[in-house]
């Protein structure tokens, strides 16, 4: 019953935001709170407080800004890689090839195809 009323309130919402003329795109957002946006691998939750992460590198982050970035870089991963002629998507994949798998792609993967873009 729980999963109902989730894909009802995703569809209410969906549909106002299409009559506003906002556009509304799924994003896959499994593991994005696991993996680190600076792309230094897996993060460790902490122990007594479940919302900070402790990233590999040593920095410490609030979980839902760390999927935030994440799910914001798959959506802009995807608008970019999409349009473009297999050719060129090819080339930029050789470039960045972490790019290729959405589910494991973070903020280091959009700002390295950035990077491999404007080469």
């Amino acid at each position: 019953i729980h999963m109902w009323r989730k894909n009802d309130i995703q569809a209410l919402v969906e549909h106002r935001a299409h009559r506003c003329g906002i556009r509304v795109s799924r994003i896959c957002v499994w593991g994005t709170s696991r993996l680190a946006y600076d792309g230094s691998g897996a993060v460790t939750r902490d122990k007594d407080n479940k919302q900070w992460a402790t990233f590999s590198s040593g920095k410490r982050y609030n979980c839902d800004l760390n999927a935030s970035y994440n799910i914001g870089a798959r959506y802009f991963i995807r608008e970019i890689l999409k349009p473009l002629p297999a050719t060129v998507r090819s080339r930029l994949l050789a470039k960045v090839p972490e790019a290729g798998r959405r589910t494991s792609a973070t903020l280091s993967t959009l700002l390295a195809l950035n990077g491999a873009m404007a080469a």
